[in-house]
């Protein structure tokens, strides 16, 4: 490929990003019907009413003085060109690895953590242009790239497999795999055992959408809901449980829904949330979830077994939190030093608004919060992330930058 050719494909990826973002975004009381009130303050946390106030500045200088002695690469730049989603697995060696796809031409690359002077590596070299969606299973062997066709401007799902070759003095494998036979499929999550796929299609005379089920490369496709909204967001946190939420706005009440794949029963979990977006930990148990708070916003947790509310109260999205892995009632969270008002989450969805994050570890059980890095002037850093994803034993955590779409990586400090 010509370097001319490559610098037309990235130019016409940053052309997309916005639309991408726009078309794919990931994106997510005690009967279940939640009227949030609380009004956001200049700290990231509100009142936390009571017994959970906390003092975030009394906070930051203990994270300092405790974790002096962390590495000044404790947050490292992992990949400066745009990616399309990353994962964590763990290799053949019990060894941590973080693989991404680079949005402009469908390479894959890997990255192991915490190995002195080690380097991004890729494993592909199959040419797959703009990936606007990458879609993982829980291992890492199998993904589904999502592109608008050129010339229909559908979009198109290719359901692959990274196979290497061994026999490769460089050790550079390809992507092999099929394109699924049904196009324009609106949201698509792969199943927490990596077998089955879940996607939404319109209906044909526009009245709503179709849910379906089917491996992963698309075979054996079942129609297992049938639902009047056409705008949802979904999720598959446990086998058992899909997660659709109606798609946030500042002026519209949101709606959580849990949806049972293997008896089709759906349980409405929370309503009248205005502008809600949320994230469901793996045990489908806690929900976090951000709403729109008189010209700002907020994010709290809902217990899913008790009906409650944990009162947490960060002013932040839920599209910029991730749920810890090893320890599922732990809340990692990209928190805005400052949030401006605005209509939200709107204006942040389209790139009206820019955010700077620090990043907070928050207990929902104990309602214990902690610093976990906080970034400084002098690093001459604009991270505004998203699309959070965390190691198998909670030590790494990756991210991707909204302002140019690059990748991070976060050594997480040892806390509470």
């Amino acid at each position: 490929m010509s370097k001319n050719t490559s610098i037309l494909i990235i130019i016409g990826t940053f052309l997309l990003i916005v639309g991408g973002l726009i078309f794919f975004y990931v994106s997510s009381n005690n009967s279940g019907n939640i009227s949030p009130t609380t009004q956001a303050t200049s700290s990231p946390f509100g009142d936390n009413s009571g017994d959970r106030t906390i003092d975030t500045n009394t906070q930051t200088t203990d994270f300092i003085n405790k974790n002096n002695n962390i590495k000044k690469d404790q947050l490292i730049q992992l990949y400066k060109n745009p990616t399309s989603g990353s994962v964590f697995v763990t290799n053949k060696n019990n060894k941590t690895v973080v693989k991404f796809v680079d949005r402009a031409v469908g390479n894959i690359y890997q990255y192991v953590p915490g190995i002195e002077n080690g380097e991004v590596t890729r494993i592909t070299n199959t040419t797959i242009p703009k990936i606007q969606e990458t879609v993982w299973s829980s291992t890492g062997e199998n993904l589904i790239l999502r592109y608008l066709d050129n010339d229909t401007d559908d979009i198109v799902s290719f359901s692959s497999k990274i196979k290497l070759d061994a026999s490769s003095t460089d050790r550079v494998g390809e992507i092999t795999g099929s394109f699924l036979s049904l196009k324009n499929i609106k949201q698509l999550v792969i199943s927490p055992k990596g077998d089955k796929i879940f996607g939404l299609v319109d209906k044909s005379d526009k009245s709503g959408t179709f849910g379906f089920i089917a491996n992963l490369d698309g075979s054996n496709k079942k129609t297992v809901l049938d639902s009047p909204i056409t705008y949802w967001n979904v999720a598959w946190p446990k086998e058992s449980v899909i997660t659709l939420t109606t798609k946030p706005n500042y002026m519209d009440s949101g709606l959580l829904f849990f949806f049972n794949p293997q008896t089709s029963v759906m349980e409405r979990m929370l309503g009248n949330v205005i502008g809600m977006s949320i994230l469901t930990n793996k045990d489908a148990n806690l929900v976090a979830y951000s709403y729109s708070n008189n010209s700002s916003l907020s994010l709290d947790v809902y217990d899913t077994i008790n009906k409650i509310n944990k009162n947490i109260k960060i002013q932040t999205l839920a599209d910029k939190c991730v749920w810890g892995n090893n320890n599922s009632k732990i809340l990692y969270c990209a928190v805005p030093k400052t949030v401006s008002s605005g209509n939200y989450p709107d204006v942040w969805y389209q790139g009206l608004t820019s955010f700077e994050d620090d990043f907070w570890k928050i207990d929902t059980e104990s309602g214990k919060t902690e610093l976990v890095y906080q970034i400084d002037p002098s690093e001459n850093i604009n991270v505004d992330a998203f699309g959070l994803t965390i190691s198998l034993d909670d030590q790494y955590l990756s991210f991707t930058n909204k302002n140019d779409l690059s990748l991070w990586l976060l050594k997480l400090a040892d806390s509470f």
